[in-house]
C-alpha cells in the first residue's frame, strides 16, 4: 500500500507542469475567471506563479491562490485616480444607471480603458522588477486573458512560447478578428449588442458598429502596449496584435448550450460554468426566516460592481411601490448603504448589505431572480434551474440578457423602465404566474448539468496538451492572414500580419453606410483580380472599399 501511494505521489510530481497566468485585480468577472482556472490548475498538482499588477484596489485580495505564488505589484497613481473616478457617484458607475451606451458613448469609455491599461502596463514593463523575478523560471504553459493585452507581451519577454489566450466573457470582438474566428454580425451579436440573434436590418448595421468599436477599442491598446516592450526590449519586438494570434487555443466563459450559436475554429474551447460547485454550500441561516414568511421569495441583486444605492431616487421608489403592490411575495434587495431606513418600506421587504447567492439560488422557497445580467450570475442562474428577470446596465450584461430570454426562462427588462413600478411589478407578476418560466429553466439546467464534458476536464486536457505540443499551427486558420481585400503574397515582408488583417474592419461599415452597394474581394485560384473600368464604380464607393 504505501509503496502505491509513493508511487501515486511520484507520478504527480512528474506530470506537475510549471504555469504563469497574468491575472490582474481589475473586473470582477476577469479576477474571478482567471482565479478559478488557477484553482482548478492548483488542485490537478500543476505548479503556477500568479502576476498580479493591481488596476482596482478593491479586488486587492479576491480570487487569489493562498496556495501558490503570486507576484503583486501595487497600483501606480494615475491608474488609481482613474478608477477612483469611475467608481465614483459621478463617474461611470453612478451613471450607467440612466446612460444609454451607444458608439459614441463606447468610444468615450474606450480612451479612458486604453488609457488606464497602457499606463498600467507601462508601469509593469518598465518600472518593475517582474523580468528580474521571472527569467530563472522555465515555465510549461502561460495563460492571459486579453482584456488587459499586456500578459502577451510578458510571455513573448520571457521567452514563453506556449501560451492560451483566456476570455471571461465568450468570445470577443478583436479575438475574433485576430484568431480568424468567422464574425457573422448579422445573427451573432457582439460582445456588448443589446440584441438577440435574430436582429432587424437596423440592428444588425448597430451590431456591426458596435463590434467595430469593440474590437477597435483592444486593438488600439495593443498598439499602445507593444510600445512599452519595444522601449525596454527593443524595435523587433513583436506586436501583441500578431502574439494574440499566435495563441495555441482560446478558453473562454461561454457555455454552448447557453450562448448564441456562431461559427467557431477548433482552438476556441468553452469553458462556461466553470466556476459552479456541484454541490452548494448552505449558507442561508440568516435568512431561513426571511424565506419562510411567504408562499414565493423573489431576489434582487444588481451584483458587485453595480451598487443599488447609485440609483436614482426615481427607481428606488418605484421598486419600493412595486414591492408594496405584491404582498403576499417577499423580496431580498441587496442594498449596499444605510440611506433607505428613513423610508417607509414595505414589510415584505428585506434589505441586505451582503447575499449569498449561489446559495440562495439553490433554495426551493426563491422562485424568481433579478439581475443585472453579469455572465456568471447569469450562469448561475441558468444552472440552478431558477427564472429570472434581467436588468442589463452596461457592458456585456444586454448580449448575456437576450442569450437566457432566448432559452425562454427569463425576460429581459429596460433599466430605463425602473422608475415604472407598474411595468415592473407586471412582469414579476408574470413570472411567478406562469408556469411555463420554470418549466424552462429546469430543462435549461439539467441539460447543462448533463454537458458530455465538465468544463474542468476540457481546462486539464487542453492546458496539457498544449505544454506537451506547443503553439498548435495546425488549428491555426490562415483566414487570420487575409485583408479585406486579400492579394495572394502581396504582403510586405515583416509587416505585421494581424495589423494588415484588421485594415478592412474600418473601411467596412463607410462602405455599407455612403451607398447601398456590397464590396467584393476577388480571390479565385490565384488569379489576378479583374480591372473595372473606374465608370462602373461609384467614386464614394472606389473611397470607401
Amino acid at each position: 500500500m504505501k509503496l502505491i501511494l509513493l508511487f501515486a505521489i511520484l507520478t504527480t510530481s512528474l506530470a506537475a507542469l510549471k504555469i504563469l497566468i497574468f491575472n490582474p485585480a481589475f473586473g470582477y468577472s476577469q479576477s474571478r475567471f482567471m482565479g478559478v482556472i488557477a484553482d482548478v490548475l492548483s488542485e490537478a498538482g500543476h505548479d503556477f506563479t500568479e502576476i498580479r499588477p493591481t488596476i482596482d484596489t478593491r479586488l486587492l485580495d479576491k480570487w487569489v491562490s493562498n496556495t501558490q505564488k503570486v507576484l503583486r505589484f501595487p497600483v501606480h497613481p494615475e491608474v488609481d485616480s482613474i478608477m477612483t473616478d469611475f467608481y465614483g457617484p459621478d463617474g461611470f458607475m453612478g451613471l450607467m444607471w440612466t446612460m444609454d451606451l451607444g458608439p459614441d458613448k463606447a468610444q468615450v469609455l474606450a480612451v479612458n480603458m486604453t488609457e488606464m491599461f497602457t499606463r498600467a502596463c507601462d508601469h509593469l514593463v518598465l518600472e518593475t522588477d517582474l523580468f528580474e523575478q521571472l527569467k530563472k523560471e522555465k515555465f510549461d504553459v502561460g495563460l492571459s486573458e486579453s482584456f488587459d493585452n499586456c500578459g502577451h507581451g510578458i510571455f513573448e519577454g520571457i521567452k514563453l512560447k506556449n501560451v492560451i489566450t483566456t476570455s471571461s466573457m465568450p468570445v470577443m470582438d478583436h479575438q475574433a478578428l485576430l484568431l480568424g474566428i468567422p464574425r457573422v454580425p448579422s445573427y451573432v451579436p457582439g460582445t456588448q449588442a443589446p440584441f438577440s440573434d435574430q436582429m432587424s436590418i437596423g440592428q444588425r448595421a448597430f451590431n456591426t458598429l458596435m463590434s467595430h468599436y469593440g474590437a477597435q477599442m483592444f486593438l488600439d491598446m495593443a498598439e499602445k502596449q507593444t510600445k512599452a516592450f519595444r522601449r525596454k526590449f527593443g524595435g523587433d519586438f513583436p506586436e501583441i496584435q500578431d502574439l494574440i494570434s499566435s495563441s495555441a487555443m482560446l478558453f473562454t466563459n461561454a457555455q454552448p448550450f447557453l450562448d448564441f450559436p456562431r461559427p467557431t475554429i477548433h482552438k476556441v474551447v468553452d469553458l462556461g460554468g466553470i466556476h459552479i460547485n456541484e454541490t452548494v454550500v448552505d449558507e442561508n441561516k440568516d435568512f431561513d426566516k426571511i424565506l419562510s414568511r411567504k408562499p414565493k421569495t423573489v431576489l434582487i441583486s444588481f451584483g458587485s460592481v453595480a451598487k443599488s444605492y447609485l440609483m436614482p431616487d426615481s427607481y428606488k421608489k418605484s421598486i419600493i411601490t412595486a414591492v408594496k403592490s405584491l404582498p403576499d411575495v417577499q423580496f431580498i434587495w441587496k442594498y449596499e448603504e444605510d440611506d433607505l431606513k428613513s423610508w417607509d418600506l414595505p414589510e415584505n421587504l428585506y434589505l441586505s448589505k451582503w447575499v449569498p447567492q449561489a446559495s440562495l439560488l439553490a433554495d426551493p422557497r426563491l422562485k424568481l431572480f433579478v439581475t443585472h445580467g453579469g455572465l456568471a450570475s447569469v450562469t448561475e442562474v441558468a444552472y440552478s434551474g431558477m427564472p429570472a428577470i434581467v436588468v442589463p446596465l452596461f457592458a456585456d450584461q444586454p448580449r448575456n440578457a437576450y442569450m437566457i430570454a432566448r432559452q425562454q426562462s427569463a425576460e429581459v427588462f429596460s433599466k430605463f423602465d425602473l422608475d415604472k413600478p407598474e411595468k415592473f411589478a407586471a412582469v414579476i407578476r408574470k413570472i411567478l404566474v406562469d408556469s411555463r418560466y420554470q418549466e424552462k429553466a429546469t430543462f435549461l439546467s439539467e441539460l447543462l448539468k448533463n454537458s458530455p464534458f465538465t468544463p474542468k476536464e476540457l481546462l486539464l486536457r487542453n492546458v496539457e496538451f498544449v505544454a506537451r505540443f506547443g503553439a498548435l499551427p495546425q488549428l491555426d486558420p490562415y483566414a487570420r492572414h487575409l485583408t479585406f481585400v486579400h492579394v495572394p503574397g502581396s504582403r510586405p515582408s515583416g509587416e505585421s500580419r494581424t495589423y494588415r488583417a484588421q485594415d478592412g474592419a474600418p473601411q467596412l461599415t463607410p462602405c455599407m453606410m455612403r451607398r447601398p452597394f456590397v464590396c467584393f474581394a476577388y480571390d479565385a485560384l490565384n488569379k489576378p483580380y479583374p480591372k473595372f473600368p473606374p465608370n462602373e464604380i461609384p467614386e464614394k464607393t472606389q473611397k470607401a472599399c
